[in-house]
């Protein structure tokens, strides 16, 4: 006779169970250390001699609430704590965790119902610190076993094919193939064949034809593997008379020549003095680390991982930690799915095209015209001096390469476009390309959710807006530069039937704000003809665009953000959210989302005037939007030739022509002064 002794289980987890772990902690466990429920599996096939430790694996799909095994391959229910700092990891009471989850065991077996589910005999958990920083993973498996009385011991240890014959076997192995993948059960042996029956059965069979049943991970040649040991002490606490003398058949199988062979398992009889186990007994079951001693492992994954995914957990890091305690309603899948399209590819778009990528957007698309120039790289992020070279990369194409070499998660696209202008005339040489164009920014437009309009010229941004317009879901978001002066605004959606009448309650809705246009009278017109150097560069305080960008980024999401998105209602100039009824509808989750901010770093003073639709704007008035759905490119054609054909359709020259109404209109403007030019 000799003891009992089991072989402990060691650990083996996949890459991929790192990746799902950081992206629940970070989208759905947070800042809560509660055990999380996961899944882990073992085999009964390693091959016979003993060579390797018996594993419990932990795969990719650990999380899953089922996973599929199969006849050799068996599921084990464990947990896994997170830490959520590397101090609470070491001044964990490890005995009194291994304990905890040991009592969880002994429950089971103090109320009998480990015979209906014995699956609950086998269990794990993992204590664990995630450094999502710098993908490092502290982590130390507990396989809690229960202490068996010493009084247990094996008085014979043989081959499943010395108690069984061949016929039992092959008998067996057919049973297993087609059976219920169980850890435990009763195999009752008959003449040439054996039955398989629940362990539930224990207490009404024949144990002199009865072998315990248990799927053994151990290949060695005398000792079992953990799963028999739980066992054990709940056969000598439910059971103690039947102990002495019970045969234990440890299932081992393998496959060789396409046949299962079962032969090689262990069939152990125990022995002793009937056991006394009547409360819970010591508890072990720590693993030991890579040095052989008592202690945590580290898997440090920062090199195994795919760069990429590295880049793409990295980057949302810092945003999915605003859920944890900031704002946690924020919907941060919106974001990042939200396609934007940046017209003008110079220092605001790319300015606007960082504070995306800060905020996780993964679509962007830039257009411009222009080449990267020697003036550039200083002032527009996204440019380095060997794009100046050899005549200059074209601007938008630069920049998408760019944004791609800093995240390649992001889908970026640049696109070398002249945007049809009021005032610019089309010709014959011309008209083909023109028209081009023109497709080409409609496609744009309606592929995308969020428009940029950072262009340098007035008359630049009037198609853009005109053809948003006529979608109620699009958001435009508009950013302008004077000298050391930034206007950045979000323009109103045209709805089929906009809500009107809470003007006077201090509150403009969403589809009842002025676009950039609607504050004019003038429709816009060629600006670039015949200017000076100083006029046609952008000349501006270098502080000024990297302020307007920043802004027009934020207001964009507080956008996205609000309920009603685009169609977000603005607080009337003057008049403050706190206090007043019927403004709970107002503010996003991250704040207050303002009709139009315009700052001066001349006394760095900003503000956020609200200003509603003008009936008679040249971009988005009804009369326009209508002109523009029946005529399409031939409204495009008449505005190239005549800017002042807006006028008249609109009735604006009606308008300048009442000269005491101008007056009233020149006295307002001089009151309110703010210089802007565009960018």
């Amino acid at each position: 006779m000799e003891a009992l002794k089991f072989v402990p289980f060691s650990s083996s987890i996949h890459p991929g169970f790192w990746t799902e772990l950081a992206k629940i902690k970070l989208e759905v466990a947070g800042l809560k250390e509660e055990p999380v429920d996961i899944i882990g599996t073992f085999t009964n096939s390693d091959p016979v001699g003993g060579a390797l430790q018996p594993r419990l694996s932990v795969e990719w799909n650990a999380f899953e609430k089922e996973i599929e095994t199969n006849w050799n391959n068996f599921a084990v229910k464990g947990t896994v704590t997170v830490k959520n700092t590397i101090e609470a990891f070491k001044q964990q009471d490890k005995a009194a965790f291994i304990k905890l989850e040991a009592e969880k065991i002994w429950s089971k077996i103090a109320d009998g119902s480990w015979l209906d589910s014995p699956e609950e005999l086998n269990k794990f958990s993992i204590l664990m610190f995630a450094d999502l920083k710098k993908f490092m993973f502290y982590y130390w498996f507990a396989f809690p076993a229960l202490n068996i009385p010493s009084s247990v011991v094996v008085t014979s240890c043989q081959e499943g094919g010395d108690v069984l014959s061949s016929d039992q076997l092959q008998s067996l192995t057919r049973a297993l193939r087609g059976g219920d993948n169980s850890v435990y059960s009763l195999v009752l042996l008959e003449e040439k064949s054996v039955k398989i029956a629940p362990l539930s059965q224990l207490g009404t069979v024949d144990l002199t034809s009865t072998l315990v049943c248990v799927s053994d991970p151990s290949s060695m040649a005398k000792h079992p593997g953990w799963t028999v040991r739980n066992l054990t002490a709940a056969l000598c606490h439910q059971f103690p008379g039947l102990v002495s003398g019970l045969r234990v058949l440890c299932l081992r199988a393998s496959v060789k020549d396409g046949q299962v062979l079962a032969g090689h398992s262990l069939v152990i009889t125990l022995g002793g003095q009937e056991p006394q186990l009547a409360s819970m007994p010591g508890v072990v079951g720590w693993e030991k680390n890579d040095k052989g001693q008592l202690g945590p492992r580290l898997a440090n994954m920062r090199s195994s991982m795919d760069p990429v995914k590295l880049a793409e957990g990295s980057v949302d890091l810092n945003l999915k930690l605003m859920k944890w305690r900031l704002v946690p309603q924020l919907d941060l899948e919106k974001v990042m799915k939200a396609k934007c399209l940046l017209l003008g590819s110079g220092t605001l778009g790319c300015g606007v095209a960082r504070g995306l990528l800060g905020w996780g957007v993964r679509h962007i698309s830039l257009v411009d015209n222009g080449k990267v120039s020697f003036s550039n790289p200083v002032r527009q992020s996204l440019f380095m001096f060997k794009d100046c070279l050899n005549g200059g990369k074209a601007k938008a194409v630069a920049a998408a390469e760019h944004l791609r070499e800093i995240f390649p998660g992001v889908t970026a696209q640049g696109h070398e476009l002249s945007i049809p202008m009021p005032g610019h005339p089309l010709s014959p040489a011309t008209e083909a390309g023109v028209k081009a164009a023109y497709d080409k920014l409609e496609e744009l437009i309606s592929e995308h959710q969020v428009i940029f309009l950072l262009m340098d010229s007035r008359e630049s941004r009037w198609l853009p807006t005109l053809m948003a317009a006529k979608y109620p879901d699009k958001l435009v978001i508009n950013a302008a530069l004077g000298f050391d002066t930034f206007l950045v605004m979000r323009h109103g959606v045209r709805l089929e039937s906009a809500q009107g009448g809470q003007a006077s309650k201090g509150l403009i809705p969403g589809g009842e704000l002025g676009c950039y246009f609607c504050n004019d009278i003038v429709a816009p017109g060629d600006s670039t003809t015949d200017r000076t150097l100083d006029q046609q560069c952008t000349v501006t305080r270098p502080g000024a665009s990297g302020t307007a960008a920043a802004l027009a980024v934020e207001l964009a999401i507080s956008c996205l953000a609000h309920p009603l998105g685009p169609a977000a209602p603005a607080v009337v100039s003057g008049k403050g959210s706190e206090g007043m009824e019927g403004m709970e509808g107002t503010e996003s989750v991250l704040g207050t989302v303002p009709h139009t901010i315009r700052g001066s770093l001349h006394n760095f003073k900003q503000f956020t005037p609200t200003g509603p639709a003008f009936s008679q704007c040249t971009a988005c008035s009804p009369k326009v939007l209508d002109l523009f759905k029946k005529e399409e490119f031939e409204l495009i054609r008449k505005v190239g030739e005549n800017p002042k054909y807006l006028e008249d359709i609109t009735g604006l020259t009606d308008l300048m022509s009442d000269t005491d109404l101008m007056a009233g209109v020149i006295d307002l403007a001089d009151d309110d002064t703010f210089s802007v030019s565009s960018d």
